[in-house]
């Protein structure tokens, strides 16, 4: 009960601390893509997961638990909009279980399911976010040992 207690201390904690940071009047308009934010604000979200409970999510209602509180103190978008890409209309694929930020690698942690026009977007363990080519995702390590699914 006391590690309970003391682990959602933590967690609003940090939560409170981004609010500081990022100022009163909410967080500053973007000038990149839509899906570029989307993916760093999953980044964001899973930081703060592992950053709670010293360890990385285990399920995607814990990323969406996190969005919705930063959605709540206006540092991120909707939780629905941010999970789901505007290009392809597809939920992004997050691998869950990798510890985001222990190394800095250039494995995929998050990206579009299918992309459009030949490219998807990735999200890497470096919090690199960026477009690929179809060809460079075919090549491309994923984190954890994951396997994107054929379409």
């Amino acid at each position: 009960m006391l590690r309970s207690f003391l682990s959602a201390l933590a967690a609003i904690s940090l939560l409170w601390a981004v609010v500081v940071a990022a100022g009163c009047s909410g967080a500053p308009k973007s000038t990149e893509d839509e899906n570029t934010t989307d993916l760093r604000e999953i980044a964001k979200a899973y930081s703060v997961t592992i950053s709670a409970h010293r360890r990385p999510p285990k399920s995607l209602d814990e990323i969406k638990s996190v969005l919705a509180d930063l959605h709540e103190a206006n540092l991120v978008g909707k939780p629905e909009d941010v999970l789901k890409s505007s290009r392809d209309g597809q939920p992004y694929v997050i691998i869950l279980g990798a510890d985001l930020g222990a190394t800095r690698s250039g494995e995929v942690l998050a990206y579009e399911k299918k992309g459009a026009g030949g490219k998807r977007y990735v999200l890497s363990m470096d919090f690199n976010v960026g477009q690929i080519s179809d060809a460079d995702f075919a090549k491309a390590t994923f984190a954890m040992g994951h396997l994107p699914a054929k379409d």
